[in-house]
């Protein structure tokens, strides 16, 4: 139930942000690739689903939306600001972003390294916590740099196609009652 609500609350915050609809779904497509990553590094390492591996979980979907944001975000820059056409627009936001994204997930990853042992009292506790969010955004961060750029590409022009149809449609309409009334 928590998971959900972090979506929907994650969904909500995104579009007013981004003020369109299309760029926080876009987003949102990065967190089922969260899982990639959870479930074998849980199985590999014996880990249990319980509540510590549940909040990594949340965790682990709170970076994975950052990370499509930033690239999402300079996409949008990009092209509203330079006048970037989408796919240079794409390809750059990404060259551009790359780094912080790696840099953000490397240090996530390698603060929650100690963590992931289990070492001291209660550290296997928290080691749960740690596991779920190296594995995640290890897996998530390497697909994500692809496949959200790959998703946005596909959206826009798929919006940009029902746009030109619909103005196609309504010209017709408004050429039908011109018509119509010339008679």
């Amino acid at each position: 139930m928590a998971i959900i609500m972090a979506l929907i609350l994650i969904y909500m915050v995104m579009a007013a942000q981004f003020e369109r609809f299309l760029d926080p779904l876009i987003v949102m497509f990065s967190v089922p690739l969260a899982i990639v990553g959870v479930v074998p590094t849980m199985l590999i390492t014996g880990t249990t689903l319980n509540m510590q591996s549940l909040m990594g979980i949340v965790m682990l979907i709170g970076i994975v939306v950052n990370n499509a944001i930033l690239l999402i975000d300079y996409i949008n820059l990009m092209r509203r600001e330079h006048g970037m056409d989408l796919i240079p627009a794409v390809i750059e936001a990404g060259k551009l972003r790359l780094r912080p994204i790696l840099m953000t997930t490397s240090t996530t990853v390698l603060g929650l390294l100690p963590l992931s042992f289990g070492f001291g009292t209660g550290g296997e506790l928290q080691a749960s916590l740690a596991r779920v969010v190296i594995g995640g955004l290890t897996a998530s961060t390497l697909i994500t740099l692809v496949f959200i750029p790959v998703v946005y590409v596909s959206a826009n022009l798929a919006l940009e196609k029902v746009k030109g149809w619909m103005a196609s449609y309504r010209s017709e309409a408004v050429t039908e009652l011109a018509m119509e009334s010339d008679n």
